[in-house]
């Protein structure tokens, strides 16, 4: 068995995807029951840590976008994405992680479109609204669900 980093997170996040899918019907509603705690998260992370100040007031480009993306990983898990691909995704920017610190030794059978660590594209449309962006952020791909890596897609709207 692999290392679990941070138990007690894993746990705790756990506990709340299995309360969320307990409370829902399906799995869209379920994504977004985690992105809207997600969201909660995000207000209560950008007005409590760095967040604020290690990035721009205002944000016109997806390139800031990428540059807070950076941040918030940073202060949330101690290290950066694998992968911010701005290049593949018209318009979209796509952040990739193939040790996702949330689907650690997770594997959903039956699960597809369940997006497990959605609580992530809650946290970062959050901290984009207070920046002053309006974004669609869903999780394209999870470990959890069976894919190589979880993958977020930023949408700017």
């Amino acid at each position: 068995m692999a290392k679990i980093e941070n138990p007690l997170l894993l746990t705790m996040y756990t506990y709340v995807v299995d309360k969320v899918l307990e409370e829902t019907n399906n799995i869209e509603e379920a994504n977004e029951a985690l992105r809207e705690v997600g969201r909660n998260i995000g207000s209560h992370l950008y007005l409590n840590t760095e967040i604020a100040e290690k990035t721009k007031e205002t944000i016109n480009t997806r390139e800031d976008v990428a540059k807070l993306v950076d941040v918030v990983y940073k202060i949330l898990f101690d290290r950066r994405p694998q992968d911010v691909d701005m290049d593949s995704a018209r318009g979209s920017i796509r952040v990739g992680d193939k040790e996702c610190v949330w689907c650690q030794e997770i594997s959903l059978e039956g699960m597809r479109g369940f997006g497990y660590c959605e609580i992530f594209s809650g946290i970062m449309e959050s901290i984009l609204q207070f920046k002053g962006v309006q974004a669609k952020i869903f999780q394209e791909m999870s470990r959890a669900t069976g894919s190589d890596m979880c993958v977020w897609n930023i949408r700017l709207t």
